[in-house]
């Protein structure tokens, strides 16, 4: 009877250390996670993006697209065109009015951020960095959250939600400094790895 005791005693404690490290401890890819997403050479995916400010909610739906050493491409609403190259310039083609011009990245502060290798690039500068495991309509994700540089008032920190068996971001909100939702997007049909044509990404 006091073996059995014992027996029960030890099970009883290594169920508690099981559960009490099970979920206390940091996602378990978090590494091979970032280093997945950082180290894709292209991908594609189509993005609803709300942006909320006091008055309203306006909605952009929009496909982007990246390959390593070509860039970025955003096709916002069909109408317009954004090519983000290395030389930190932005080519825009405005379909809707037939024009094209050409402006600084730190004119950006908005669409740049839902790049992906972007925001994973801010974990390599960024100390105030969280992950935490979320489990949401039974799908685990690694949520990932992290301090935005600059002095933009209504930026001031995003959570970028991975999903833990695809290892691809489905969703990214970002919140101003009172803690506000600001920014939503959501990525579908997300392709990594795929083949794209390097000329998409010419500019004039």
């Amino acid at each position: 009877m006091k073996k059995v005791s014992l027996l029960l005693l030890s099970l009883l404690v290594l169920l508690s250390s099981v559960l009490f490290t099970a979920c206390n401890k940091n996602p378990k890819d978090t590494n091979d996670i970032t280093t997945y997403l950082k180290n894709m050479d292209s991908y594609t995916v189509n993005m609803n993006m709300d942006i909320k400010n006091d008055k309203q909610t306006i909605n952009y739906k929009a496909k982007q697209s990246y390959i390593k050493g070509g860039g970025y491409k955003l096709e916002l609403n069909k109408n317009r065109v954004f090519i983000y190259k290395a030389d930190d310039k932005i080519y825009v083609n405005d379909k809707k009015n037939g024009r094209s011009y050409v402006q600084s990245k730190s004119f950006d502060e908005v669409y740049k951020l839902s790049f992906i290798g972007e925001y994973i690039g801010l974990l390599y500068t960024n100390e105030e960095i969280k992950y935490v495991t979320k489990n949401i309509n039974n799908i685990e994700y690694t949520v990932i959250n992290l301090f935005i540089p600059g002095n933009n008032k209504n930026i001031n920190n995003g959570l970028l939600y991975v999903n833990n068996k695809s290892m691809l971001p489905e969703k990214m909100v970002i919140y101003d400094t009172f803690g506000k939702e600001k920014i939503n997007i959501t990525y579908t049909n997300f392709l990594a790895n795929v083949k794209i044509d390097p000329t998409e990404f010419n500019v004039p």
